[in-house]
């Protein structure tokens, strides 16, 4: 099952024009997580990857230098967030989340930039944007 779900995902990954979403827990090693080290064999410069940490909220001592350190050299950069819990609401987790990243003493370091999925939105389109020019200028 592991070896069909890793094909499956490389399959998706392996196009030159493809982004590479690296998923990852805040509560993890970033250079021992499966989803980054799968992203180094085909985007060994990481111009492609785009790292998106998730449960900010749970593992907030060290996060700051984890993604500034960027020691497995993810080249689209890092954007943490807070995810949803229980039923809130888009509106609310988002709430929540500016408040989090506004609020605590640790997570109100990383540069806002870096932070909310309001901000990982805008990251993916101006993204893709880039892509897409490149593709029509090579034309």
């Amino acid at each position: 099952m592991y070896e069909q779900i890793s094909d499956v995902i490389m399959e998706f990954i392996k196009p030159e024009e493809s982004i590479i979403l690296s998923v990852l827990s805040a509560t993890v090693d970033f250079p021992t997580c499966e989803s980054i080290r799968m992203s180094q064999l085909v985007d060994k410069t990481g111009e492609r990857t785009l790292a998106v940490v998730t449960k900010s909220d749970k593992a907030p001592d060290g996060l700051h230098e984890k993604v500034m350190a960027d020691d497995v050299k993810i080249g689209l950069g890092y954007v943490c967030v807070r995810n949803r819990i229980g039923d809130e609401s888009y509106e609310e987790a988002r709430m929540k989340e500016t408040t989090l990243f506004q609020t605590h003493p640790l997570l109100k370091k990383i540069d806002k930039s870096m932070v909310g999925f309001p901000v990982l939105a805008k990251k993916l389109v101006q993204i893709q944007a880039n892509i897409i020019s490149k593709r029509l200028l090579k034309g």
